[in-house]
């Protein structure tokens, strides 16, 4: 006789059905709001970037509304449930330090092993992105997506491109996707533009140790916006 298979529940989720189960027990009437995120993370004894992920999860399911500036209103109703939404299997933390382990080696390789071909693909990525009137618009996401697949082409390993594919599948996500407009400021497609160059002309130059720096800058910038972002105080 076999054991059932244990799930392995993230964090965030843990977190996120908790403060459900009290709204749902009235402890946070429709109408009120939540605990400040400090104060939620202080109470469950986890970091701050836990609960933030936690009630963006809350909002996707339609449970409550976080208000830059204002708080976390509890909403009226149900729409989905945490526990049983499939979009937050992953959250966006987790895949960007995934992607902080992965992509820094992928562009060192893709400076040691690159073709005209892929300088050529990543350009025209970045000339995509550099069209886009905001960072939600769907050619700034597609040139963002198409110039880190093409890293992963140039690395000479398709398992790589593979991984990398997979794992910007989780961006098109409503919990990603939320996540970046509530946090994500305006400076960031500047930025990115120009983090993409430098790792650019790290390849270009075959200069392996600089695309893997230039690379690790790059999501260890994109990371920090998520976690020092504030959606709920």
């Amino acid at each position: 006789m076999r054991l059932p298979q244990l799930e392995t529940t993230r964090l965030y989720r843990r977190i996120a059905e908790l403060l459900e189960t009290r709204i749902d027990q009235g402890l946070f009437p429709v109408g009120t709001f939540l605990p400040s995120e400090r104060e939620l993370a202080e109470q469950l004894g986890v970091s701050r970037t836990s609960v933030r992920e936690a009630l963006i999860a809350l909002e996707v399911t339609g449970r409550v509304d976080v208000r830059q500036g204002h708080g976390v209103e509890v909403l009226a109703g149900k729409q989905r449930s945490v526990r049983q939404s499939s979009d937050l299997d992953i959250g966006p933390i987790q895949i960007l330090e995934a992607r902080r382990v992965i992509e820094p080696r992928i562009a060192e390789l893709a400076a040691a092993n690159h073709r005209k071909e892929n300088l050529d693909a990543m350009r025209a990525a970045m000339a995509l992105q550099a069209s886009a009137a905001s960072a939600t618009a769907e050619n700034y996401r597609e040139g963002d997506r198409e110039f880190h697949l093409e890293i992963a082409r140039a690395s000479g390993n398709p398992a790589y491109q593979v991984v990398v594919d997979k794992l910007w599948e989780y961006r098109t996500k409503p919990l990603f996707e939320r996540f970046e407009r509530l946090l994500v400021g305006p400076d960031r497609p500047r930025d990115t533009a120009t983090e993409h160059e430098a790792i650019y002309a790290a390849i270009e130059a075959a200069d392996t140790a600089a695309a893997g720096r230039a690379m690790k800058q790059h999501l260890d910038a994109v990371l920090s916006a998520f976690i020092k972002g504030s959606a709920a105080d």
